[in-house]
């Protein structure tokens, strides 16, 4: 049955390629790419929307802006690959975020196939930072209660790259009393900030909070990229609500990761409450960040002697095939978060019971 579930998974990731019709590989790194250009060789155009787009030279029409919207401490590690050409840097950047990603879904206790669901494929295409990003945080839970400097290193670092994704990991740390970690993750994350002043200047960072200002109705005036969010802020906003109203969900959310970090030592688990957690509460959010749960999602299927398999295996059904549309694709994110409580986590809890080993196939 596994075996039968990771080929449908592997045919489903290869119509990815379906994308080639539309668009050239690396689109989304491209702004990446561009933006370290431009930092290396004009700074003061960082946020110039049209500049970075031109920079590109994508053949997607002058009316689709392509920016460069991430925060100045982010250019650290794009700066590297702006020294290469294209082609070169993305697969070397393809190559080294899918290393990273495979890195820490092995250590959350998910097998190599994680790399054939297909939100992955996406992201690969795509050349997003996904795969890094859920690296960071997935690695810094997994070494937690070994190297809690160190995983506080990695999630400062993810906090400079993508804030907004990032939001949860203090609660996450103040639910395990964990301070060193947390003072780990601030000062590097300061640090990032420190460095990129000094070398940038401070304008990027006013330049950047206007640009955020400036992207958003990028988004969410264009429906055809609208339908392709899995938030629930987005979710609402492509029905024609209010879109604040999602963000009732925090006070839950925030009650969501702290009893999982408390009650819970399975990565898996924590991942998922970090990570979907984010998702529910962030205003934006693309299908692509759906691989952020795939490690988890695979490392529940993996577990072929749990009684619950079955269940396991309808929510990575929904996931595999809901993901891809909002407000679908909500419904995706919500149904991964069951799988903590279908494993009983919080049953064992008040039984005194530790968690179990993972039983992997």
């Amino acid at each position: 049955m596994l075996a039968g579930l990771i080929v449908a998974f592997a045919i489903l990731s290869l119509n990815v390629l379906q994308l080639t019709r539309f668009q050239v590989a690396g689109v989304d790194f491209s702004c990446f790419w561009a933006g370290a250009r431009a930092a290396l060789h004009d700074p003061s155009r960082l946020y110039d929307f049209q500049y970075i787009t031109n920079l590109q030279g994508w053949p997607l029409g002058p009316e689709k802006l392509r920016p460069y919207v991430y925060p100045p401490s982010a250019l650290f590690l794009f700066v590297p690959f702006g020294l290469a050409p294209y082609w070169p840097a993305y697969g070397l950047w393809v190559v080294a975020t899918a290393a990273l990603f495979l890195w820490a879904g092995l250590k959350a206790g998910a097998p190599w196939w994680l790399l054939l669901l297909k939100p992955v494929a996406l992201v690969i295409y795509c050349g997003q930072i996904t795969l890094l990003f859920a690296a960071l945080v997935i690695g810094a839970l997994a070494i937690l209660p070994r190297r809690a400097i160190w995983a506080g290193v990695l999630f400062g670092i993810a906090a400079a790259v993508k804030p907004q994704l990032a939001l949860l990991v203090p609660i996450a740390l103040l639910a395990e009393g964990r301070w060193r970690t947390l003072a780990a993750a601030g000062l590097t994350g300061a640090s990032l900030v420190a460095a990129s002043m000094i070398v940038w200047g401070v304008e990027p960072w006013f330049e950047w909070v206007s640009a955020l200002q400036r992207f958003q109705p990028v988004i969410f005036n264009d429906p055809s990229l609208l339908e392709d969010a899995i938030t629930p802020y987005a979710a609402l906003r492509t029905q024609g609500w209010n879109g604040a109203w999602a963000f009732l969900l925090a006070p839950l959310v925030v009650a969501l990761v702290w009893r999982t970090l408390r009650a819970s030592t399975d990565v898996a688990d924590r991942s998922i409450a970090v990570l979907a957690g984010a998702l529910l509460v962030s205003p934006y959010a693309m299908n692509y960040e759906a691989a952020l749960l795939a490690p988890a999602v695979a490392a529940y299927l993996a577990r072929t002697g749990d009684r619950r398999w079955f269940a396991y295996a309808a929510v990575a059904l929904v996931y595999a095939f809901a993901y891809e549309a909002s407000p679908v694709g909500v419904l995706a994110v919500l149904a991964v978060l069951t799988l903590p409580f279908l494993r009983g986590v919080y049953t064992r809890r008040q039984h005194g019971l530790t968690d179990a080993a993972p039983q992997t196939s």
